[in-house]
């Protein structure tokens, strides 16, 4: 009787011990959510989130409303968007954004009078510029009103014939990571009917 109690207590014990490692342990004070979700998959405690001063400082925007970006990507571009065409103009605009690294690119002024140099019979004086911010970032803008818009030659390859009755919205964007460039080009109608959304496209511009 004795050793048949003896034998009985002695797998009660060991169920009891069997029971206790397959629980999941209590989680140390303090611990997060996903601490708990990860020591109950038996992982380790996912690590504590990046402090966003440690993060590289790009820029962020949002995509203008009804102008579709391209899936395709191209040689040193951020992103590209269609501007619809206005009534009475036989093809879209574009937005291109370039950007070509911190202290790449070339100074506010060199690309300005690049862009001017690529409508004919213009001045460098003669487009309207102007010194805005948004979120804390610098912006630099030129407006082209109408020319003959010829981007010239990239790799030695030209891009495009001269288009007549051109016009231009650009900007340049200072931000820590470096400058971004913004430029829209397009039928003149066109430009003049989205200028007022591509202004609000860059008031979406903000640090990373």
């Amino acid at each position: 009787m004795t050793r048949e109690f003896t034998l009985t207590a002695m797998i009660v014990v060991a169920l009891a011990t069997v029971s206790a490692c397959n629980k999941t342990p209590e989680p140390p004070a303090g611990s997060s959510g996903s601490n708990l979700l990860a020591m109950g998959s038996g992982t380790k405690p996912a690590a504590p989130p990046v402090a966003p001063s440690a993060l590289p400082m790009g820029i962020t925007w949002e995509d203008p409303p009804g102008w579709p970006r391209e899936a395709k990507q191209r040689m040193m571009r951020k992103a590209t968007y269609t501007v619809p065409r206005a009534k009475g103009d036989s093809e879209d605009g574009e937005l291109a954004v370039f950007y070509f690294g911190a202290g790449q690119g070339g100074s506010v002024e060199d690309n300005v009078q690049r862009w001017v140099k690529q409508f004919d019979k213009r001045k460098p004086e003669e487009p309207r510029r102007a010194d805005r911010s948004a979120n804390g970032l610098k912006q630099h803008t030129v407006e082209i009103d109408e020319g003959t818009y010829d981007p010239g030659t990239m790799g030695g390859m030209q891009q495009s014939k001269p288009k007549p009755d051109y016009a231009l919205l650009g900007a340049i964007v200072e931000a820590p990571s470096g400058s971004y460039f913004f430029k829209l080009t397009g039928p003149k109608a066109t430009v003049k009917a989205s200028k007022e959304q591509f202004y609000k496209f860059l008031d979406s511009i903000k640090p990373g």
